[in-house]
């Protein structure tokens, strides 16, 4: 087998979502990251490498900024796999690259081996899950002493107090302002009425934020933590989603959240995938 290295350029974008396929495919993970807009972001905003056999794009990796740092991602075909493809594949974009942050959507125990092998160490990691919304929904009721609304203008400030209150005592909340939330949060797939706030008595209790075949985050505060509001929020979303045509949405959850993961797999959640960072 003769492979050819070569630099990749964003006419090569086609190419990659086809290998990108193969590989979620095999190894699970988003769809989401197969598609164009999402490896453009990867492969098309620094340096790309890519290798072919035949013509056909069986492995790349891709280095780009972040911050003072760099970042790595790479795609090795399943077929293609055991041959020294990705070893080769990451000690080029390390030498390329110098100290580099490593990426992966869809983590393999083959993939876990080289980067310690290469001296990387994980340092953070989060499950990807999926639920298919044809199976029927679990019967999860609201607390009727709670008001529940949708997202809207008005009801934005009540949301960044549910979203603060429910995550502000977790390491690494980033103390967002409302407004630096919102940006964060909301774009051309976020779904205002599948999103929803619980409020007692005026004062927040939980929310729920959606996105198409997404379901962003979910929250109780304090108070209202251990009383299944968090799940029958996310279940009402699920529902309102469902209504809306989705056959099936997806979530992650970091895998030092125990509590979560519980939460979503007695919702009928599936765990797919692991994305991972090492350094």
């Amino acid at each position: 087998m003769t492979v050819e290295w070569v630099a990749l350029s964003p006419a090569d974008i086609p190419a990659i979502a086809e290998l990108a396929r193969r590989c979620v495919a095999r190894d699970g993970g988003l769809p989401a990251t197969a598609s164009p807009s999402f490896l453009e972001r990867r492969y098309g905003a620094g340096t790309a490498l890519g290798a072919f056999v035949d013509g056909r794009l069986v492995a790349c990796g891709g280095v780009r900024p972040v911050g003072a740092a760099s970042a790595a991602t790479g795609l090795v075909d399943p077929g293609h796999r055991g041959g020294g493809l990705g070893s080769s594949l990451l000690d080029q974009l390390v030498e390329r690259a110098g100290p580099v942050r490593l990426e992966t959507e869809s983590l393999t125990p083959e993939a876990d081996a080289l980067f310690r092998s290469r001296g990387f160490r994980q340092t953070f990691a989060e499950d990807v899950y999926r639920r298919d919304l044809t199976r029927p929904l679990p019967a999860v009721p609201l607390p009727p002493e709670l008001e529940i609304e949708e997202w809207s203008e008005g009801t934005e400030a009540a949301f960044h107090e549910a979203y603060s209150a429910s995550f502000a005592d977790r390491p690494g909340f980033p103390g967002w302002s409302p407004e630096e939330w919102v940006d964060w949060l909301v774009d051309d797939e976020f779904l205002p009425g599948c999103s929803l706030v619980a409020r007692e008595a005026g004062r927040a209790a939980g929310f729920v934020a959606c996105a198409e075949g997404f379901l962003i985050q979910v929250g109780a505060v304090p108070g209202w933590r251990r009383r299944g509001l968090a799940r029958a929020l996310a279940a009402a979303a699920l529902d309102r989603m469902r209504t809306r045509g989705a056959t099936e949405v997806f979530l992650d959850v970091n895998v030092d959240n125990p509590a979560s993961a519980a939460l979503f797999r007695g919702l009928g959640f599936e765990v797919i995938a692991r994305r991972a960072r090492y350094e």
